[in-house]
């Protein structure tokens, strides 16, 4: 299994659960977890259009 998949998941993962989770309602936890899965979306979305290569 690829290590990056496999952290990006563990990234969105924290991010979501700190984002959703009622045991960490402090204001910039919430920030900091919408923050993490941001990054990871957007880790996703590079590593997908990395691995497409255009023909020319």
């Amino acid at each position: 299994m690829d290590k990056t998949g496999v952290t990006i998941s563990v990234i969105g993962g924290i991010g979501l659960g700190l984002l959703l989770g009622s045991e960490f309602s402090k204001r910039y936890l919430t920030i900091l977890g919408a923050i993490l899965v941001i990054i990871s979306m957007l880790s996703t979305v590079l590593i997908c259009c990395k691995g497409k290569k255009p023909k020319i």
